[in-house]
């Protein structure tokens, strides 16, 4: 809808504008004087076109039609005339008149396709600032996009490689600032030590490594699209840095590296564990059956009590790799106890120099007021003596080996290691020796793992167990040619008295007529129990699980004073018949055996001077021992 403004102060001349010109589509609106037409013009909205008479009766013409232009920056102005003449045209001009036409007008027709052309040209005017306010917009929309993503852009002549443009997240990343990286090619900004590669259009993702001004490397994504400008290509390169997600996607490579580390030594722990408690039921009955040959044999029979005592000594040593293969599964008894870790370093300080031998410089390094840990001091010297033999075998030549220990502040918990934040102990055990390679050093705690000609294999595996049973982890350090550090760290202890299991007292001392109950079910070990305890002045009832041995005992009546008990039996357990049997023998006492123990079972059933658990295998006189001291000097009972 076009809207025609149109002004003349002679009434006939106005309605024949208004006859001739009105039409579908316009809208006319009329004034016979300046003021009216100023009045009018201002209610109005927009108006497109105004026809103005030059000579009003209340004022100029010129002067309406440059308030007119003035207030309406488009209308366009046909300024109407008396007569032609080159001053009206010259007067039509200086006041930005579209046309001007003379009165009186013959050709109205001539008039009309005037204000239509007029009526073109605001429209075309107003489409026009339309469309430039839409790219201006639009580039504003787009120079905020390249301005404000967290992606480094940047804009690369295809021809010569230059950098043309960057936003300020390339700024950041590469450490330059816009007119720096201008002056550069966008091979400059990829690493020295990479394959260069110009950006193609089309890359999606394309891994990259570039460098920042300081010459740090960095892992990218690059993203390449392709811009025409007039005659010009670019090379739009979206930069991301990959730096934390390669960090992350390593550490998610560790964790996971760790928990099938994890699972490999729980199932191989739990195939341990069962393999040492059927073990030591065979060992405990060669030792027994051992000692009951060398008690029976003859003094003058030298030949043969040499031969007894090869299977005693045999024996004994199978029972130190049972004791291993525990410690591996995490079910050997413990004796925990709040302790130094210095104290049990400098305890060892001899044995540890016999151990390694004379070629090796052995150093330590022992901070002052270290904290205690809680743990079982004999597997804490085992740890490091498994770890110092290691580092002497890593060096056969002979070399140093410090020993250090130092107290650790975890401010959060430390990203290659199971721990938690928190106060630890370190024990770090280092070589100068050969080192190892990734492959090697990621297998060392495997059960049976071993780059010795000889050995079992279980030594480091071992000290895994037992710093793993005690709450704390191993780092390992290590390169090809420049030695191995192993540190272990221990969860400080709260100083308190926890309770430890006693020692075996060394002397086995006969029995005085007490009445033991012995529930086994391994019919060869139960056989000799009752040999050896028969024979050492008990008087022994027998059953192969809980459920006999019960019935036995209730059978057989009177007093009963010790009850000898497998913990884990078929049909009734140890636990389950010491509570059955407790009740009919009040102060009855109880030792119970076991090939593997939890601790969460000992803390249940130890709970006074009354119970007590022997772990198998045990010599004869250990056990006698055990009985001994629960039973106490008791006279001989009927």
């Amino acid at each position: 809808m076009a809207t025609i403004l149109i002004v003349d102060d002679e009434p006939v001349i106005l309605d024949v504008f208004r006859r001739f010109l009105e039409s579908e589509g316009r809208t006319l609106l009329l004034a016979g004087s300046a003021r009216e037409a100023l009045a009018r013009a201002e209610e109005a909205g927009d108006i497109d076109v105004a026809l103005v008479d030059k000579n009003l009766g209340d004022g100029s013409g010129l002067e309406v039609a440059r308030r007119l232009k003035a207030a309406k920056p488009d209308v366009e102005v046909i300024l109407v005339t008396g007569y032609a003449s080159l001053d009206s045209a010259i007067q039509a001009v200086q006041i930005g008149a579209y046309d001007y036409v003379t009165k009186p007008v013959s050709d109205y027709d001539a008039l009309n396709l005037k204000v239509e052309n007029a009526v073109e040209k605001v429209r075309m005017k107003r489409s026009q600032r339309e469309l430039v306010g839409r790219l201006v917009e639009s580039e504003a929309l787009h120079r905020g996009v390249f301005e404000t993503s967290s992606d480094a852009i940047l804009l690369v002549d295809a021809e010569s490689g230059l950098i043309d443009d960057a936003n300020p997240a390339a700024e950041r990343l590469y450490g330059r600032d816009r007119d720096a990286l201008r002056r550069l090619r966008f091979a400059d900004l990829l690493d020295p030590e990479v394959e260069p590669e110009e950006p193609r259009p089309g890359m999606r993702s394309a891994p990259g490594r570039h460098r920042r001004a300081d010459g740090a490397g960095f892992p990218v994504e690059l993203t390449v699209d392709e811009l025409r400008l007039h005659d010009r290509a670019f090379r739009v390169v979206s930069v991301r840095d990959v730096s934390e997600r390669e960090r992350a996607e390593s550490q998610r490579r560790e964790l996971e590296q760790n928990l099938r580390q994890a699972q490999k030594m729980e199932a191989v722990g739990r195939l341990a564990g069962g393999v040492a408690h059927d073990f030591s039921n065979v060992l405990a009955v060669i030792l027994g059956y051992s000692e009951l040959l060398m008690r029976d044999l003859p003094e003058g029979d030298a030949r043969v009590r040499e031969s007894a005592e090869g299977i005693v000594e045999a024996a004994h040593r199978a029972v130190g790799v049972t004791r291993q293969l525990l410690t591996l599964s995490r079910k050997k008894l413990l004796r925990p106890e709040v302790l130094s870790i210095n104290k049990v370093v400098a305890d060892l300080g001899k044995l540890l120099s016999r151990a390694i031998g004379e070629r090796i410089e052995l150093s330590t390094r022992l901070q002052d007021g270290i904290w205690p840990v809680l743990a079982d001091a004999d597997q804490l010297a085992q740890v490091l003596i498994n770890l110092a033999v290691n580092a002497r075998d890593a060096m056969p030549a002979g070399g140093p080996l410090s020993i250090a220990t130092a107290n650790v502040d975890l401010a959060e918990p430390p990203r290659d290691l199971p721990l938690a934040a928190g106060r630890y102990v370190t024990l770090t055990v280092k070589d100068g020796g050969c080192g190892m390679d990734e492959d090697v050093r990621s297998r060392i705690f495997e059960p049976f793992f071993t780059t010795k000609e000889t050995g079992t294999g279980l030594g480091l595996a071992t000290v895994y167990g037992i710093v793993r049973q005690a709450g704390g982890a191993i780092r390992v350090e290590s390169r090809p040619g420049e030695g191995s550090a192993f540190t272990v760290f221990l969860p400080m202890a709260q100083e308190r008295g926890d309770r430890v299991v006693v020692q075996v007292a060394a002397s086995a001392p006969r029995g005085l007529g007490e009445t033991v109950v012995v529930a086994e079910d391994e019919d060869a070990l139960r056989t000799l129990l009752g040999r050896v305890l028969a024979g050492s002045g008990y008087h022994v009832i027998a059953g192969r699980n809980g459920a006999e041995a019960l019935e036995a005992a209730r059978k057989r009546g009177g007093r009963v004073d010790l009850l000898l008990a497998d913990l884990v039996m078929p049909r009734m357990s140890g636990a389950e018949l010491a509570e059955a049997l407790s009740g009919d023998q009040p102060g009855m006492k109880v030792l119970f055996m076991t090939g593997h123990t939890d601790d969460a079972l000992v803390q249940d059933r130890l709970v006074d001077g009354d119970v007590e658990l022997i772990q198998k295998p045990f010599t004869s006189e250990a056990l006698l021992g055990h009985l001994r001291r629960l039973l106490g000097p008791a006279k001989a009972t009927a």
